[in-house]
């Protein structure tokens, strides 16, 4: 029931989010959200603090593929890609 693709985009597209919302919500008291991306975009930050959210997809790739659940492996792996297009073209400019 797990081993479907669209399982695995969603929870490797959502997870980071998560993440990175959790660690806004965890470590900026007093700071609204906007001025928070604007601070790490200035610092170079943002690009970086996204990187290290995706990695955590690793650990549900591992997960599925562990499990047997190709296509859901599959799913995360394409929305990891999609992630990394989207640091390349950060990147760019």
């Amino acid at each position: 029931r797990l081993d479907k693709t669209g399982v695995g985009f969603l929870a490797g597209f959502s997870v980071p989010l998560i993440i990175f919302f959790g660690v806004y919500f965890f470590g900026e008291k007093g700071t609204s959200f906007a001025t928070y991306i604007q601070g790490l975009w200035q610092l170079h930050l943002l690009v970086k603090l996204g990187s290290l959210c995706v990695f955590a997809n690793l650990a549900i790739f591992m997960g599925f593929i562990r499990n047997k659940y190709d296509k859901a492996a599959k799913g995360v792996l394409s929305a990891t890609l999609i992630y990394a297009f989207a640091v390349l073209v950060s990147r760019a400019f």
